[in-house]
């Protein structure tokens, strides 16, 4: 049966490219790739090995790898007073009726539909966009952080190599397993040829002269 290697991430958070390199280099792994609404969930629930998740931070049960950082936008009706504004501050967000639902298409409907102004992750907003729903950034807004995260008790043997790719460690890196062992094997041999050589050297003495005799150093002639 082949190795599995599960992994969850929530809406908004790109993660092609490093999965893409993870299925070149481990051919012989199922990785499964599942996105959802509750990463954290996922990989408390034991549905998942890693996960991508937003704002979350590491604990007792977890470690946690910060990845970045992105700003959180205002999404409101395209037609709203706020979008005649050159730049938006949360003091200019006052009064105006809050949607607080999880990110859903269900969301920007009730946004476009004028029930209200919500506050989105930018990857988010841009996720679930629609032509009568305008996104705007808050100059003094907080911000949302993606990290990578995975229980601290029974790590999956692919986690390192997976943390190597999102850091763009190459397949060729002594921080490969595979490829580190291999390099400690070849290090070890051309350790013990050097130590052969030398001793067979030592073996055979000084280097003998044309009589046969050990070779001298030059005598100064002497002065007439």
């Amino acid at each position: 049966m082949a190795l599995r290697f599960a992994l969850a991430f929530p809406l908004g958070v790109t993660i092609g490219k490093w999965t893409r390199v993870f299925a070149e280099r481990q051919p012989g792994v199922e990785l499964v790739v599942t996105p959802s609404a509750d990463p954290l969930g996922a990989l408390a629930a034991g549905e998942a090995d890693m996960v991508f998740a937003r704002d979350a931070r590491a604990d007792d049960a977890r470690h946690l790898i910060p990845l970045y950082t992105e700003d959180v936008v205002v999404v409101m009706h395209h037609e709203h007073l706020l979008t005649l504004e050159e730049k938006l501050h949360l003091a200019d967000l006052e009064g105006e009726p809050r949607l607080t639902a999880e990110p859903s298409d269900a969301l920007m409907r009730s946004v476009a539909a004028g029930d209200g102004i919500a506050l989105l992750p930018a990857s988010v907003a841009k996720a679930l966009r629609r032509k009568d729903v305008t996104a705007m950034r808050l100059e003094d807004g907080p911000t949302s952080q993606v990290g990578l995260t995975w229980p601290r008790e029974g790590q999956h043997p692919l986690v390192d190599e997976f943390i190597g790719i999102v850091r763009g460690r190459t397949a060729h890196s002594s921080r490969n397993p595979e490829i580190a062992a291999t390099q400690s094997a070849q290090a070890a041999q051309s350790a013990k040829a050097a130590q052969s050589a030398k001793a067979a050297k030592a073996a055979k003495g000084p280097k003998a002269g044309k009589s046969g005799r050990p070779a001298q150093g030059k005598r100064p002639r002497p002065k007439r």
